[in-house]
């Protein structure tokens, strides 16, 4: 029994196959996108070996998605690569697939689905890099839309103690902006010492702190960087709406 008709069982008959071109076919199987179109699966023999399978959309997957979404920085990338090495799938010049043996078919092709799905799902896509590229965002309003204000990335005040970073520094006059980004409570709290050893330093600068979301740390984490911050941003949003004017004001 070739893998073909090995399949046609697996699926108790409610897949039809389609040959493309020789030994390429297409499996047309209620398997769909949320749309309402149906998934683009193809199976092949890797080098002719029959017991090697692999099933593979021939690049279909993120040709769809070019028309909403472009994976167009690395970031996007890495996300888009954590999603298939997840779900066991590899991409290839734009071609995703995974390889298989004859008895394992089954699975692997709702596998398949289920990634081609994913990355399919632009919405889906849209979530997890927004919320991966939260520091990227930032470096970008920052370099863009702040440049006149002299920022400098990667500083550090107090030159033996390398693990108190401030993300941007603004201008060199005698009492700097020293901004932080902060996504998690991991950050806030090295932010928070950061503010504090500066401070205990005595030296003159005024800490400016824009979070992701302010709101999802805790307690106590709120509680300790609003007493070691001179100011706080409680979202990207709000930073990229009243920057200017508090720097203005900053006189920066």
């Amino acid at each position: 029994m070739n893998y073909v008709q090995l399949l046609k069982e697996q699926f108790n008959g409610r897949v039809s196959v389609r040959e493309r071109r020789p030994e390429v076919f297409q499996l047309i199987v209620p398997l769909y996108h949320e749309d309402g179109d149906m998934v683009d699966i193809f199976l092949q023999t890797v080098n002719g070996d029959t017991r090697r399978i692999r099933i593979s959309d021939l690049g279909m997957t993120l040709m769809r998605l070019s028309y909403t979404f472009d994976i167009d920085t690395p970031n996007k990338e890495a996300i888009l690569q954590k999603i298939l090495a997840e779900n066991g799938a590899t991409e290839d010049n734009g071609e995703i697939y995974l390889e298989t043996t004859p008895e394992s078919l089954y699975p692997a092709v709702l596998q398949f689905a289920q990634v081609a799905s994913k990355i399919s799902n632009m919405e889906l896509l849209k979530r997890e890099v927004i919320k991966s590229l939260f520091y990227e965002m930032l470096e970008d309003f920052v370099t863009t839309s702040l440049v006149e204000y002299g920022p400098r990335q990667k500083v550090y005040p107090i030159p033996d103690r390398d693990e108190l970073e401030v993300d941007y520094e603004f201008n060199s006059r005698p009492r700097p902006i020293y901004l932080f980004g902060v996504k998690d409570t991991a950050k806030a709290r090295i932010v928070t010492i950061s503010c504090l050893e500066f401070q205990k330093a005595e030296l003159p600068f005024r800490s400016c702190v824009v979070h992701e979301d302010f709101g999802s740390l805790g307690r106590k984490d709120q509680n300790r960087i609003t007493s070691a911050a001179d100011k706080q941003f409680v979202t990207l949003d709000d930073f990229k709406d009243n920057a200017v004017k508090f720097f203005e004001r900053e006189g920066a």
